[in-house]
């Protein structure tokens, strides 16, 4: 599990530094049909490439993913001082009260949102072998201290992908149930991590299957316009050899596979945060083998 020790920077797990180079893992799901996540805001969708190919859908993130140019430094947006920094460190300076429209007053939302997800399976994650060298990496940046570690330990539990965002109504399990329960269990893949330009201070890793457009369309409601886990938060901004170490750490890890696993069930989650540290589990779907 992540270490609690906060702004330590220490790894999930206790290992000795790990790099990138030379790491290889098996690909053994099928390419991905479409990528998508729900803090990517609606209007990168148009940008977003929908073929079928696994390359392809990893680059939809390139619509969204930030570059540095040298001497740039990391600085949160507009968004992730609202929705974000509250809930990591409601006393930060950056922190927003609440955004312009009055929605999110303290990194939180009034009336509760609904999505379909897959979850993480923690468990495996944190002990896999590829994950804990990147994990390691990571601890030993020049800007590991700056991130929220704490915030990873309180939500590890509830690490997910999005899919689609639903809205609640009579009989609406039961239509996910029959809708959703139709599909076999398939294979997921998050690949190397990608900070965009929204949500600026979080860190997502791509998730890629097959099946993700198939129950998509299966689910309806408003699908989610990229799809990965958000994973890891900043609570400063970095000065630019801060950002430049970032840069070079996000594209040592950009083409790795760093995790791959068989998902055999969708949640149905309900939230008052983005970070779903108020989350709740409504359902769980399981996904039927076939025989």
């Amino acid at each position: 599990m992540p270490s609690s020790a906060g702004a330590s920077g220490n790894t999930i797990g206790a290992l000795p530094t790990g790099v990138a180079t030379g790491l290889v893992r098996t690909v053994t799901g099928g390419s991905a049909d479409r990528a998508f996540e729900v803090d990517v805001p609606e209007t990168a969708s148009s940008g977003v490439d929908t073929s079928s190919d696994s390359h392809d859908a990893l680059r939809s993130w390139d619509v969204v993913r930030s570059t540095f140019r040298p001497g740039e430094a990391l600085t949160f947006d507009e968004r992730y001082r609202y929705a974000q920094l509250p809930l990591i460190d409601a006393d930060h300076p950056l922190a927003l009260a609440a955004s312009p429209d009055g929605v999110y007053r303290g990194g939180r939302y009034a009336e509760a949102r609904l999505a379909v997800v897959v979850p993480v399976p923690v468990e495996r994650l944190f002990v896999d072998p590829i994950f804990l060298s990147y994990e390691a990496d990571l601890a030993s940046a020049p800007f590991a201290p700056k991130l929220a570690r704490g915030i990873e330990l309180r939500r590890a539990h509830r690490l997910h992908a999005t899919l689609s965002s639903i809205d609640a109504d009579s009989g609406f399990l039961d239509a996910l149930r029959t809708s959703v329960g139709e599909f076999t269990p398939f294979r997921v893949r998050l690949a190397g991590p990608v900070i965009g330009g929204f949500n600026r201070g979080r860190c997502y890793l791509p998730a890629t299957a097959d099946a993700f457009a198939p129950i998509q369309r299966a689910v309806g409601g408003r699908p989610a316009p990229l799809v990965g886990v958000g994973l890891h938060h900043f609570r400063d901004e970095l000065d630019a050899a801060e950002t430049a170490a970032l840069a070079a750490f996000l594209e040592r890890w950009r083409d790795v596979t760093l995790f791959e696993w068989t998902v055999t069930e969708l949640a149905v989650t309900s939230t008052n945060d983005d970070l779903v540290l108020s989350g709740r589990t409504l359902a769980r779907i399981p996904l039927h083998a076939v025989e």
